[in-house]
């Protein structure tokens, strides 16, 4: 079985002369870059090389990477729009309070008194908030990714407890 590959960043931008990039990190992991040595680059996960990370800067959200295998500002400018991806056995852990998107796919969301309400389709990140899409008997219900919806999550067990809010489901409960 091939390995996964999990996409952290996007390479925006080339930076200066000597073949650095700016990257758009899609990574929650607080120096997360600084810590690579080699770094899978590709416009899609079946297309990448493997390159050698030589140094980093980050400062808040702007990343810049010197790649060994881009000397100049040609190179750089050749890597823009390209992935940068680990393989999953790279991935570190989230902060506390965040899970990645895959794991939470497939969860089943549940009341704390253990009524089903569907399982995990897919996560909208959205600006304010992450919304859960689920589906709930043939229907698709959005439930915001708030501690007033949602009470615990737990991607080992693949469970999500809910709180029954007035409305949110109940439209979609049969008669």
């Amino acid at each position: 079985m091939a390995q996964e590959l999990c996409l952290i960043g996007t390479i925006v931008a080339a930076h200066g002369i000597r073949g650095a990039v700016k990257v758009q990190s899609h990574s929650d992991v607080p120096g997360r870059f600084g810590r690579l040595e080699e770094v899978l680059v590709g416009a899609s996960p079946e297309d990448v090389t493997t390159m050698t990370v030589a140094d980093v800067s980050e400062t808040g959200s702007r990343v810049l990477v010197h790649l060994s295998e881009s000397a100049d500002r040609d190179s750089a400018e050749a890597l823009v729009g390209r992935n940068l991806y680990v393989t999953d056995q790279e991935m570190e852990e989230p902060p506390e309070g965040r899970y990645f998107i895959h794991d939470l796919i497939g969860c089943r969301m549940e009341t704390p008194e253990g009524d089903a309400r569907g399982t995990v389709r897919d996560v909208m990140l959205l600006p304010a908030n992450d919304v859960y899409v689920v589906e709930y008997r043939g229907f698709e219900v959005l439930v915001p990714a708030v501690p007033d919806f949602i009470k615990s999550v737990n991607t080992a067990e693949k469970r999500i407890v809910v709180m029954p809010v007035p409305g949110l489901f109940e439209d979609f409960d049969e008669d």
